[in-house]
Parts: structure tokens; sequence; C-alpha cells
């Protein structure tokens, strides 16, 4: 979905919208008793990653989709990105008394 710039002419201020393409004039944003009026700016366009040696196999990589499918292929995560896998466990069926004999085991 487009980001939309979005602008003040009163005072200034500046707020960024999500809209689609088809609703981009629907139901914008007002400030100072006035509707704002769309900013015109560049859009923001990422450059593909530069050529790199796989340490896996050697093989050389020179695109994201071509780093992304290398990755799964092997199995392997990129560091940070990957999604925090947070342990489950059992909540204590008697809190109180499983607080009570830990602390009395230590001399409490």
């Amino acid at each position: 979905m487009p980001i939309y710039a979005m602008t003040c002419d009163s005072c200034g201020k500046e707020e960024d919208i999500y809209r689609s393409v088809a609703k981009m004039d629907d139901d914008l944003p007002s400030c100072c008793g006035e509707t704002m009026r769309r900013k015109i700016c560049a859009p923001f366009v990422q450059a593909d990653i530069q050529t790199y040696k796989s340490m896996v196999d050697g093989s050389m990589i020179d695109s994201r989709t071509k780093h992304r499918e290398h990755l799964k292929r092997h199995g392997m995560v990129e560091v940070g990105n990957e999604a925090p896998k947070v342990p489950k466990r059992e909540a204590p069926k008697n809190l109180k008394k499983d607080l009570y004999e830990t602390f009395t085991g230590f001399g409490y």
C-alpha cells in the first residue's frame, strides 16, 4: 500500500498516511481546521544487493531473490531477520504452593 506525505499549509505539520491508490484522496487528515494537502516527494527505491560469494557452496549471489532462495535451500536464516522463538512454559497449577516450596528450600 502506498505511503502519501501530507502537509498543513498553515502550521507546516507533516504526516504520512497509508492508502490504496483508489482511495488516495478519500478522508484526508485535517490540521488547523483545514484539510491537509498531499506533498509531492520522490519515491523510495531500494537498490539491489551487491554480488557476493556464498560461504556455504561457493556460488555467486547477485540479487535479493537469489539470496532468499539460497537461504531457504540451505536451511539458513539471516541473523536479525528471524522470528524470535520463545519457549512455551506451562503455568503452575498452584502458584502459592510452588513459591512456598521454592523459598522454604532456601531457608526463608
